[in-house]
């Protein structure tokens, strides 16, 4: 039989609350695997560029790239050029009195046939006070240690500020983060953007920075690449969506000043021949690629509005999608069985729209994957228990929890089957209530239901082997099918039913209000190696249970030749 328990036979508390546990424990144990793993990073990825380009955040546009482009090189040349001309472009914004300037220009070797271009450079610095230059990561030949790329000593010793410029490259590619602190040994340098919004800001350098900390092994290389503060780039609608001039025209002086004043200056190339170009989230640029002074220009415009995405660390992470996948649990009592797709549907609602607020106005970043991942397994498994339940629901009685007469039929087709391939005898007992209409319309439906439940209770207990089946046919017809039973072990069980009948006033879990009754039953066996289908055993076992009738009720008859007509009145 089917260990499936009848759907109106509720489980006691206490298993249900093991069950509840046990299935808690195992929910919350699989979504600690899948994070841990990293298993859902791809989908967490994916859902974060598309509501990440669904809330863009404005360029703010107290911020001007000053870009290195084709006109730039047309006009001044091929690159590199002059340091005097850098020089003179830094006078320039300083006598336009802009905020600060990020010199994303690499100038970490001395200029070796123009020195005193360099020089004119060093004093154009110092007298701005507010230029910040860049700090290079440059890895080792064949893996070797992390290089810093600083600026030469006079160009650093005149800057305001140094900064890294590296960004933060995800297992994709993607630029979708940045690192506030980096150097090599430790996070010493803060990122490029970073050094210039803290320009002229009192205490800004002492405040406490946002972002996730990456915790530092407990022993690091000392020419190792160190991390620090990670956030997530809320990039512009489009990406470089700021204010722009060409560098060109900012040295002719064909720039207004009042496009200059009061800016947060960036000067890096454009020009795909000498910038470096980097993939952005799909959506943010016109071809997912993006100069790398348009990225510094994204994280200084999340730096000044406020707009810093953070990562939430491993613990609140784990925390959070244990509490979603284990919520439709809490909620499981709230509903039926047959409803635990609605607990499981507000659970993966609500993993979704937390992400979203807190993305949108927590600043925070909370990779769901993994919980909806989890609570698609439990519906997916809910779904299988459904069906199967509902199987067994088509397959089974109401009113005793036995099979009926569909599950009969193909138990029976299946056992004959088995009995010719094993050479093994197969018995068929049908079971009749005798004069049950008489005893339905004189007592009531509910006595004639409470009859059919003991009938159904004793010949459980007398069909006990696993492949043993017991099942309502339909009104008062049973039927107990008995794999490998003789004819003679066959009639000893139908005896043994009807003693258990004349003594049913005596068995202590029979109601006082169940009258006496009787039945009759019709026994067939299909014998080894006998050639016959399942319409035939079925009718044979009817004609006896037909005769059984005839010679008096409460009895049982068999068309064996060895057992004869046996009688129990």
């Amino acid at each position: 039989m089917d260990s499936i328990e009848p759907v109106n036979i509720p489980l006691p508390w206490i298993a249900r609350f093991k069950s509840r546990l046990l299935t808690g424990l195992a929910a919350a144990s699989l979504v600690t695997l899948l994070i841990l793993s990293g298993l859902s990073w791809r989908a967490d990825t994916w859902l974060y560029d598309s509501v990440a380009h669904a809330t863009s955040r404005p360029a703010d546009d107290r911020i001007v790239v000053v870009a290195i482009d084709q006109k730039s090189l047309a006009e001044l040349g091929r690159w590199p050029w002059s340091r005097r001309t850098h020089a003179e472009l830094v006078d320039r914004l300083t006598t336009a009195g802009v905020r600060g300037i990020g010199l994303d220009i690499l100038l970490s070797d001395p200029a070796l046939y123009d020195p005193e271009g360099d020089a004119l450079l060093a004093r154009a610095l110092n007298r701005s006070g507010k230029v910040v230059l860049p700090v290079y990561a440059e890895a080792g030949i064949r893996h070797g240690p992390t290089v810093e790329l600083m600026p030469i000593p006079e160009f650093a010793a005149s800057a305001a500020a140094l900064g890294h410029v590296e960004a933060g490259l995800d297992a994709d590619g993607v630029a979708r983060s940045a690192f506030l602190r980096a150097g090599v040994g430790s996070a010493h340098w803060p990122s490029l953007a970073l050094a210039l919004s803290q320009l002229g800001a009192p205490g800004a350098i002492t405040a406490p920075l946002p972002g996730l900390r990456i915790p530092e092994p407990e022993q690091i290389a000392p020419q190792s690449w160190v991390r620090d503060y990670q956030v997530r780039v809320p990039y512009a609608d489009p990406a470089d969506g700021y204010q722009r001039v060409s560098y060109v025209d900012v040295v002719k002086g064909r720039v207004a000043v009042s496009k200059l004043r009061g800016r947060w200056i960036l000067v890096g190339a454009t020009a795909p021949a000498i910038g470096e170009q980097l993939v952005v989230p799909g959506g943010h640029a016109a071809d997912s690629r993006l100069s790398a002074v348009y990225y510094q220009a994204n994280v200084l415009n999340m730096l000044l509005r406020g707009d810093t995405i953070v990562p939430l660390g491993l613990p609140t992470q784990l925390l959070l999608s244990i509490a979603v996948v284990i919520a439709p649990l809490l909620l499981f009592g709230l509903r039926g069985p047959h409803r635990i797709w609605q607990p499981l549907a507000v659970a993966a609602a609500l993993a979704l729209l937390l992400s979203f607020l807190l993305l949108r106005f927590g600043h925070a970043w909370f990779p769901p994957m993994s919980a909806l991942a989890v609570l698609g397994i439990g519906a997916l498994l809910w779904l299988v228990r459904l069906l199967r339940r509902t199987r067994h629901q088509a397959q089974s009685d109401s009113l005793t929890g036995l099979p009926n007469r569909l599950r009969f039929d193909e138990e029976l087709g299946q056992a004959l089957r088995q009995a010719q391939r094993s050479g093994q005898p197969l018995s068929l007992l049908l079971l009749d209530v005798d004069h049950f209409r008489r005893l339905n319309d004189s007592l009531g439906q509910q006595a004639g239901d409470e009859v059919l439940r003991i009938l159904s209770t004793i010949l459980r207990g007398r069909a006990r082997r696993p492949r043993d089946l017991v099942a309502r046919l339909g009104s008062d017809q049973f039927a107990v099918l008995l794999p490998e039973t003789t004819p003679q072990s066959a009639a000893a069980i139908a005896t043994t039913i009807h003693v258990d009948l004349a003594n049913l006033a005596t068995r202590p879990a029979c109601p006082e209000s169940t009258p006496p009754f009787t039945a009759s039953i019709g026994i067939h066996t299909a014998r080894a190696g006998e050639e016959t289908t399942v319409e035939e055993i079925f009718q044979r076992a009817d004609n006896a249970l037909y005769q059984a009738k005839q010679d008096g009720r409460n009895r049982s008859f068999s068309h064996a030749a060895e057992s004869g007509s046996i009688t129990t009145s």
